[in-house]
């Protein structure tokens, strides 16, 4: 009986200590100093995002925490591969919109596209190996952040394992800043009745409490994620392994899917062939009962989603396809390539009414972005093109180079500025007809323009601009004593003169509005 409990102990104890958690790592004062200034720097980001209006703040933000974590995660004698440089390379260069534009669509999309090229990145520099493939770098990416998860635990452990040297310095510590507290509630009131600079600023941290704990606790949130991924990638030496997908389709199956679809686009081209290409005269054709405004919106979005359509179909014949000596068979890479060139001409035939639809009507932020959208896949399927004659080509890496440097150039470009400057020139030319309103949504980037048209030769667009630039001033600026109505423009404040919400577009905005305001005396306001 008794060797029985003992037994039985044994296994118990064996299971309890198979559940235990292990350190990753064996800490070292290197690995404090990282976690701690990517809690600072989470902190930083969260107040940049949520309160910043995801601008100057979150661009430096997102260069500090790259360069930080890079020099961490680099190690000696690794060459990380060109294209991942560049992938690291374009994440900065492509954060640099935050700071230049406040186009929000930009925004949101370049928020993600770096987000998830600086894991891709962070993973190559950390050493872990790349294999290409179809689906290669998804792979690569959801096996960092896959991994980051599942060595949380033990990440943790690793931080907040102590020796005993280290128990009592951190409690040392801990005393001296609890000394601490009560000279500072001494001094900081003196300091405060002193300077009166020092005092707002005490004044008004304190008096925003709310949404300093706010960003702190989500700041922590969000540097839990961020120390998880830095310290797994940088500790977790376990190779990266890219499977082959288990589902594979007959080569002949495939070949005679795709030919189908082949034979339905030649009918469609025939059918068409009278006036599909009609766009690229300007001209609409003939017996159209449409308007411009109709045909040009009815073809670009119906060929945009046959676009999408043929992409993921040809992205899965190639994923999934029987290959030979790990080649495509002939049979599939044809009937594959005829529906590539297929999409190229409906692709430019979208894109060619697009441009006859904004030079009558003028650019919006939505037809530029779909403009985007559709250059964008005119290179992914370039980019397929090529893998369905070249296996080692890999297509998505190239596909998400390319979507950073389109975000890139319509971010530090300032799409809404180059709206608002295409929009005002074709109006002054008379190609358009122009709409104050839409010119007043584009934001910072409007006002400029807003303020030329206050100089206009037609005095309804001059009324409906003043009208309009009267408004801004409601939202720019906002007074201690309530509405801004009928006081002094001196009195009033910037809604948003943080630093870490700056832009040129704004700084140029605001300089606009108080040219203004000067040349009306005060009227915009009384």
């Amino acid at each position: 009986m008794s060797e029985e409990k003992i037994e039985t102990n044994n296994t118990s104890s064996v299971l309890l200590k198979d559940y235990t958690v292990k350190p990753l790592f064996e800490k070292k004062s290197i690995d404090v100093i990282i976690a701690a200034a990517l809690v600072l720097l989470s902190i930083f980001g969260v107040s940049a995002l949520f309160w910043g209006n995801l601008s100057l703040g979150y661009t430096l933000f997102f260069i500090a925490t790259v360069i930080i974590i890079s020099a961490f995660l680099i190690k000696k004698g690794e060459k990380p591969r060109p294209t991942f440089i560049i992938c690291g390379a374009m994440s900065v260069i492509c954060s640099l919109s935050f700071s230049m534009t406040s186009n929000i669509a930009v925004k949101v999309i370049s928020f993600f596209a770096t987000a998830i090229s600086a894991i891709i990145w962070f993973a190559s520099a950390s050493g872990k190996k790349y294999e290409g493939g179809d689906y290669g770098l998804i792979v690569y990416f959801f096996t960092a952040v896959y991994r980051a998860a599942s060595d949380l635990p033990r990440i943790f452990k690793s931080l907040f394992t102590r020796n005993q040297n280290e128990s009592k310095t951190v409690s040392r510590i801990l005393i001296g800043i609890a000394c601490a507290i009560p000279a500072v509630l001494v001094v900081v009131p003196i300091l405060a009745s002193a300077d009166e600079a020092f005092s707002s600023l005490i004044s008004n941290v304190f008096d925003d409490y709310i949404t300093l704990i706010q960003k702190i606790v989500l700041g922590l949130g969000v540097s839990v994620l961020l120390i998880a991924t830095v310290f797994s990638l940088k500790y977790n030496d376990e190779p990266y392994k890219s499977k082959d997908l288990s589902v594979k389709a007959n080569s002949v199956s495939l070949s005679a899917f795709l030919c189908v679809l082949c034979f339905v686009y030649l009918v469609y081209l025939f059918s068409q062939l009278a006036y599909f290409f009609s766009a690229f005269s300007s001209i609409l054709p003939e017996g159209y009962k449409f308007t411009y405004a109709q045909y040009a919106r009815r073809g670009f979005f119906e060929l945009c989603v046959i676009s999408v359509i043929n992409l993921l179909f040809i992205f899965v014949a190639v994923l999934i396809s029987e290959k030979k000596e790990n080649k495509l068979s002939l049979a599939v890479k044809l009937p594959a390539a005829f529906i590539v060139v297929f999409t190229f001409a409906i692709i430019f035939t979208a894109l060619s009414k697009m441009i006859m639809y904004i030079g009558v009507y003028g650019c919006t932020v939505l037809r530029i972005c779909t403009s985007a959208f559709m250059i964008w896949l005119i290179i992914l399927f370039i980019c397929l093109l090529i893998r369905i004659f070249v296996r080692q080509f890999d297509f998505l890496k190239y596909g998400l180079i390319f979507a950073l440097v389109i975000l890139a150039v319509l971010g530090i470009g300032n799409v809404n500025a180059q709206i608002a400057r295409y929009n005002y020139n074709a109006y002054e030319t008379g190609k358009i007809k122009m709409d104050v309103s839409y010119m007043s949504k584009l934001g910072d980037e409007g006002i400029p323009y807003l303020y030329k048209l206050t100089k206009a030769k037609d005095e309804e667009i001059v009324k409906l601009a003043k009208n309009e630039l009267s408004e801004k001033y409601y939202v720019y600026y906002y007074s201690d004593k309530g509405d801004i109505k009928g006081q002094k423009f001196s009195s009033l404040k910037k809604t948003d003169g943080e630093f870490s919400k700056y832009t040129p577009a704004k700084r140029e905005a605001y300089k606009i509005l108080e040219k203004y305001i000067k040349e009306q005396k005060g009227k915009v306001i009384n």
